[in-house]
């Protein structure tokens, strides 16, 4: 069987920026061989991109990534769900992102804050070539998972995020709750998975994320998109919604983004990702 000796530019990036999280690079041209790369291959391209080189082969291009209009972008300035309005604040074409006011209301903040100090473990992150569960120094923040209506209120902003999304509470994963402290952050990445690490029975492709701010924060702590130079503050109650997928399989790599370190006070969030079909099996 011959030998993988070529990355398209969307491993690379993976690469890149799992690099970037303190990935050790023989773990990561290990996993390659692996996967059927090259030996020679797979440690010439990590020993060039750890050097800033250029990697020494053809590298296939992608075709350009197709935007489809979410359902969300269809309903107007101001969105109506069953127990709020929901205000657009903001709306980006390329990436798709949308900046929501009162998703949340400031009491619904505050008890998930609560509900989650007690069950906080240090943040891990998801190899993007091995697919090992992991630290990085990359991602500085403590968090926790919920299932699926775990609690009343999870259920209820689930239900909220389905209305808002038209997203069926099943092709969510659990609500994640994140906390920064002071100098914490999560460096540059992307919410999607590689090629080679989509399962149909845990839902497929992540393709869109939807990421709600619980405090105010007094400073630090934006939400950065690099490749596009936009910035969101954290903001009580509010959300970024960015959708990155589409029916074809492609992914938007225009939808890197960071939380950068926070400089004063604290920062929580909670993320939901949702997929592109139901999620049969618990990861």
């Amino acid at each position: 069987m011959e030998k993988i000796a070529h990355i398209s530019n969307e491993l690379k990036d993976w690469i890149l920026n799992t690099l970037k999280t303190g990935v050790n690079p023989e773990a990561i041209a290990s996993a390659m061989i692996k996967k059927g790369f090259d030996p020679v291959f797979a440690y010439k391209t990590l020993l060039n991109l750890v050097n800033n080189k250029p990697v020494e082969t053809v590298v296939r291009e992608q075709c350009p990534f197709r935007y489809e209009v979410p359902e969300i972008a269809k309903k107007g300035s101001v969105i109506s769900t069953s127990d709020r309005e929901i205000k657009v604040l903001m709306r980006i074409e390329k990436p798709f992102i949308l900046y929501l006011d009162n998703v949340l209301s400031h009491e619904e903040c505050d008890s998930l804050i609560e509900m989650s100090r007690k069950r906080l473990k240090p943040s891990k992150v998801v190899d993007s070539v091995t697919g090992e569960i992991k630290a990085a120094a990359g991602r500085t923040s403590s968090g926790t998972y919920y299932q699926l209506s775990e609690a009343p209120l999870i259920g209820t902003i689930e239900g909220r995020i389905m209305e808002l999304t038209n997203f069926p509470i099943e092709n969510g994963e659990g609500l994640q709750v994140l906390h920064y402290k002071v100098g914490e952050e999560y460096k540059p990445h992307f919410d999607y998975f590689p090629e080679n690490k989509i399962q149909a029975s845990t839902g497929g492709q992540r393709i869109a994320t939807v990421l709600m701010y619980l405090n105010d924060v007094p400073e630090g702590g934006e939400t950065i998109f690099p490749k596009v130079g936009v910035s969101v503050t954290p903001k009580k109650g509010s959300a970024v919604f960015f959708h990155y997928g589409n029916s074809q399989g492609q992914v938007d790599r225009l939808s890197l983004h960071s939380s950068i370190p926070v400089v004063d006070g604290e920062k929580w969030v909670a993320t939901k990702w949702l997929r592109e079909s139901e999620i049969l099996e618990k990861f």
